[in-house]
């Protein structure tokens, strides 16, 4: 008859190294933290990896490994996914002949995870035995290395053309900046305020010869126009020369300004008449020189 599978946890007991208390203290810690039994008790300080490894070493017949110094190749530690080898704490470390795999494991006795390293292999399973800590920290930090590529080495070509599809392609246009144009400078004020008759837009910028009576008949560079006023009178003889005012009597210059006075509406057809008739009567003038 075959005898029953002895428990890790039963083997340690039956060896003195751990008490039924710790046992059972461990297993209740075990489904809280969940892990391998080993670990726990590791963990509650219950035992020490060293007797720990010791202890499955010679009940299994399995050697023991350091692997916190391994230097494992990249193409055997793509037999086992990281993803395994982290769920079951195992490392895969070297091949032997014919197809087998050295697997660093905590616990030698676990068959699961020989089972899940020969089938994701295709290899048969030598296991080692290792440290629980060692084992957790070897597979992140090599596992790490597997998955970080390696920045590839870049060499520069010094006084090579570049090519035209090095430069990187601008989906836009750089247009030049506008050039700012200076504003002109501000007018400076006057040194004396504009004057509303000569500066006004329109006025004449030529003197102004003012003649409001007509005595002054300068002689034109050009024949004259004819009158725009037909109230005027202008020479009768063409061709002869006009009198000086000064070779005519007194009455005839007075009648004449009168008769002016009359067409350019100065004043009144009877009006000079009343005020020298008002004047004469007053005393103010004498009438001498009456016509009989």
């Amino acid at each position: 008859m075959q005898q029953p599978i002895k428990r890790l946890g039963e083997m340690l007991v039956e060896a003195g190294l751990i008490t039924p208390a710790q046992l059972q203290s461990a297993i209740t810690h075990q489904k809280i933290a969940r892990g391998r039994l080993g670990s726990n008790l590791v963990a509650l300080g219950y035992i020490t990896e060293e007797v720990l490894m010791d202890f499955l070493s010679h009940q299994t017949g399995v050697p023991r490994m350091d692997v916190r110094t391994a230097e494992v190749p990249p193409e055997i530690l793509r037999l086992i996914p990281h993803r395994l080898a982290e769920q079951f704490t195992v490392l895969p470390v070297a091949i032997k002949e014919p197809k087998s795999l050295v697997l660093a494991m905590s616990d030698p006795s676990d068959l699961n995870a020989i089972d899940s390293a020969r089938f994701a292999s295709g290899l048969h399973i030598e296991p080692v035995v290792a440290s629980h800590s060692a084992l957790r920290k070897a597979i992140a930090d090599l596992y790490r290395r597997l998955d970080t590529p390696a920045p590839s080495a870049l060499t520069i070509e010094l006084g090579a053309e570049p090519l035209p599809d090095d430069a990187l392609p601008m989906p836009f246009a750089i247009e030049p900046l506008p050039v700012p144009i200076p504003a002109p400078p501000p007018s400076r004020p006057a040194a004396f305020p504009p004057d509303p008759f000569f500066d006004s837009p329109g006025m004449p910028t030529q003197p102004i010869h003012i003649d409001p009576f007509g005595f002054f008949d300068p002689a034109p560079a050009k024949p004259p126009a004819p009158p725009a006023n037909p109230d005027l009178i202008h020479s009768r003889t063409l061709g002869e020369v006009t009198r000086r005012l000064e070779s005519y009597h007194t009455r005839t210059l007075v009648l004449g300004l009168i008769r002016l006075f009359q067409r350019r509406g100065v004043i009144g057809q009877d009006e000079l008449q009343r005020l020298l008739a008002n004047l004469i009567e007053s005393g103010e003038i004498k009438d001498d020189d009456r016509l009989g």
